[in-house]
């Protein structure tokens, strides 16, 4: 081999060389944000905020539930994308939502004392369907999809934030009907179920979230990390 040759190969390694370390280097998590930071960073145009906890769920994963001066209960979710710490969502405020990343799926909240929510009954639901697939070919597949409405009750601690994981069935359910399985996105399916809430008093009244929502809501998300919940509907349950 000339020198000449043998110079380009030694080039060619080193380049890869430092492009796998840089690919290495921005795949760990640095530090996270402090409270100064995120109050600064949090991309949402409301009064002063004051931050109520740094949470993380996972080693590229943060909750940051905060209050802000109009007494409104506000959450944000960080994952770690690229080489940074980046804000995937945030609102002032809303009712439970779900957050998946690197896999696992999970319900996370923060709503005013004043609502008193004692526990949180969610409801994954899914209306009665038939699909029809290829149907002017010999690989013809047709499908009937049964009526789905399965809950979960979840109780609250002593703040007025929390998380849990979704439940593992629910995952499992959603995968059982899913035609064209992907490998990203949000409990992705080829079919459409709904993600619903009801809150309860520690009488188990349900009642409204008037508190949190008496300033409105609204957010700003990115990706397909975080998907709302929608309060649900009692006459269209069975």
């Amino acid at each position: 081999m000339s020198k000449k040759k043998l110079l380009l190969l030694l080039f060619i390694a080193s380049l890869l060389a430092v492009g796998a370390y840089a690919m290495y280097i921005i795949s760990i998590p640095k530090d996270f944000y402090t409270e100064e930071e995120l109050l600064e960073k949090i991309p949402l145009m409301t009064p002063k905020k004051e931050i109520q906890d740094i949470i993380q769920i996972d080693e590229e994963t943060y909750f940051v539930p905060f209050l802000s001066a109009d007494d409104s209960y506000g959450s944000s979710i960080w994952v770690w994308n690229t080489g940074k710490w980046e804000c995937v969502g945030t609102d002032s405020a809303s009712g439970p939502s779900i957050l998946s990343n690197n896999g696992n799926s999970y319900v996370y909240w923060n709503v005013h004392p004043h609502d008193k929510v004692h526990e949180w009954q969610i409801y994954l639901t899914s209306e009665r369907n038939y699909s029809v697939t290829e149907a002017n070919s010999e690989n013809r597949l047709e499908v009937y999809f049964p009526k789905i409405q399965v809950k979960h009750t979840i109780t609250l601690g002593k703040e007025s934030y929390g998380y849990v994981e979704l439940p593992s069935k629910w995952k499992e359910i959603i995968g059982s009907s899913d035609l064209n399985p992907a490998q990203s996105g949000l409990l992705p399916s080829s079919h459409y179920y709904m993600f619903q809430y009801q809150a309860y008093n520690d009488k188990q009244k349900a009642v409204d979230l008037e508190h949190t929502f008496r300033n409105g809501g609204g957010g700003t998300y990115t990706g397909d990390y975080i998907q709302q919940m929608q309060q649900v509907i009692s006459e269209e349950l069975e």
